[in-house]
């Protein structure tokens, strides 16, 4: 599955915050927290997208969610803390990504 986290940058943060993604980008996979798999953090360009950007992790399962609740490497949450200090709060959808073959699926049935 793929967690898919969307955010916008404080205004005049933009160097900054590349910068902080280049430097922290291994840091941030080596203390992802069980069952986490750090993709990357992309940038929207030119405009072709709603945010700034978003960040991809991959997870096996739902249980992986929990094992971020219970992630205690002060490593990986100092990270996420600075990656905060340079992002707006505004309300931005995550999404959580299931292969289409993996899913259940439920219909209802026909009446004839």
């Amino acid at each position: 599955m793929l967690r898919i986290y969307n955010f916008n940058i404080k205004e005049g943060e933009m160097k900054k915050f590349q910068q902080f993604i280049k430097d922290n980008e291994a840091t941030k996979a080596a203390h992802a927290p069980k069952g986490w798999k750090y993709v990357r953090t992309y940038s929207y360009v030119l405009g072709f997208g709603p945010y700034h950007g978003m960040t991809i992790w991959e997870i096996s399962d739902y249980a992986d969610l929990d094992a971020l609740c219970d992630h205690d490497d002060s490593v990986f949450w100092t990270i996420m803390e600075q990656f905060l200090d340079l992002t707006r709060n505004d309300p931005t959808p995550g999404w959580l990504l299931r292969a289409a073959g993996d899913t259940q699926i439920t219909e209802l049935e026909k009446e004839p």
